[in-house]
């Protein structure tokens, strides 16, 4: 297959795609050696802790828009969450406040980035991991007392949670934190029939490029002032496709005039609905793999064919060693056998 063929968005030219990957994949590692080396420096320690965290999260992006299988990304969400997780750990250690929320709500960066994390686990049938991103979020409400936690901050997140989580064990609010273009998708998942609730996530979609103008990603397929080109990874609404199959909507084609719109997500999503959270894919084929220099995704024992004898105990969030030697690039693999 041609690669015009294989990808999901046109903006993506197969140059622009190595030259993405290959900053990906070069960036991640020196951030990794950055924050070992100013693992004494908090704030420090917490940026770039968040910068490893957002690089991963745009490296699923990107090889979702390129046209990787839809089944890897399963795993892959679990790694990002997982090295969110170490950057929340780095933050409350930083800020000794264990209610700092690791994505600022009134962050337009931020509230988007978290959104489409939620639609992500609905859709790659993933809600085991919504308690994980929860817990990114909520803070402590230990004393039950108002200004204890971040539970209720924002009633289009409090939604989504209900629904993956419970209503009950959720919060009440009216307060939306980032009503463009959010709104519209807030009204979307409350209405009480399908054909409402699409005309709603129309309404949504209509409006959300345009309105998210102000975050860092927007444009990004565009060449600069020096003619370069770099930075864009793709643009999804996972949200969106979320409230359709939260929603029950069956005739989604109407959306598919928005670029950013995920068919292929929400197609494969329905094609898939029995997808057991524990299961790797449908044909359970995905392997836990971690390249050296990267956080550790899962804990338990790993071993890698870099070295003789390396299997070893690391705990989720912890840099996975680099191997010396001549065998070439350090992958650690999840050993079965636990």
């Amino acid at each position: 297959m041609q690669f015009h063929e294989k990808r999901r968005q046109q903006f993506l030219g197969e140059s622009m795609y190595q030259q993405s990957k290959t900053y990906l994949d070069l960036a991640i590692p020196a951030l990794e050696a950055n924050l070992l080396e100013n693992i004494k420096y908090p704030d420090s320690v917490t940026r770039l802790s968040m910068s490893i965290a957002n690089d991963h999260f745009s490296r699923l992006q990107l090889e979702h828009t390129v046209g990787e299988p839809i089944a890897s990304m399963r795993m892959e969400l679990e790694r990002v969450i997982a090295i969110y997780e170490r950057a929340g750990q780095f933050l409350w250690a930083s800020t000794n406040d264990r209610n700092e929320p690791v994505f600022t709500f009134t962050s337009l960066d931020d509230y988007c980035q978290l959104m489409q994390l939620v639609g992500l686990c609905f859709l790659l049938h993933r809600r085991d991991l919504l308690p994980r991103l929860a817990a990114l979020q909520d803070g402590l409400d230990t004393a039950g007392k108002p200004g204890d936690g971040n539970g209720g901050t924002d009633t289009l997140y409090e939604e989504f949670m209900a629904y993956g989580l419970g209503a009950d064990v959720r919060y009440e609010t009216n307060y939306l934190c980032c009503s463009k273009p959010y709104e519209a998708l807030f009204h979307a998942i409350t209405e009480t029939s399908p054909a409402a609730a699409l005309k709603e996530i129309d309404r949504f979609l209509k409006r959300w490029y345009k309105d998210l103008a102000g975050t860092g990603w927007h444009d990004s397929h565009k060449p600069n002032e020096g003619g370069d080109q770099g930075g864009y990874y793709g643009y999804w609404s996972f949200e969106a496709g979320a409230a359709v199959m939260l929603m029950n909507i069956e005739d989604d084609s109407s959306l598919y005039q928005y670029l950013y719109y995920p068919k292929d997500l929400v197609a494969w999503s329905r094609a898939h609905a029995g997808l057991s959270t524990n299961d790797d894919d449908a044909s359970n084929a995905i392997r836990l793999r971690v390249l050296g220099g990267e956080a550790c995704l899962k804990e338990g024992f790993w071993f890698t064919p870099a070295r003789v004898n390396s299997r070893q105990h690391f705990k989720q969030g912890e840099v996975m060693p680099v191997v010396g030697g001549d065998y070439g690039a350090t992958i650690w693999q999840w050993d079965g056998q636990q």
